[in-house]
């Protein structure tokens, strides 16, 4: 395992992994995310982990919105 500061959230995603249709699976840490942002128009990139921390963060707080 590697070693993370105790502030980076991807010492809790550590053992998450992405599965596709095909079941072929990655490793959250290793992968991110690129998308065109759809104001700016921007191509952007985050984290997987990024989306996951913000996932668990505001799950409670905008429970309609997170599905």
């Amino acid at each position: 395992m590697t070693q993370y500061s105790s502030h980076d959230w991807r010492k809790n995603t550590d053992d998450a992994v992405v599965v596709d249709t095909n079941s072929a699976t990655l490793k959250v840490n290793d992968c991110i995310v690129r998308f065109t942002h759809p104001k700016s128009l921007k191509t952007e990139e985050v984290d997987v982990s990024r989306l996951i921390r913000v996932f668990c963060n505001n799950q409670d707080s905008h429970r309609r919105s997170v599905k």
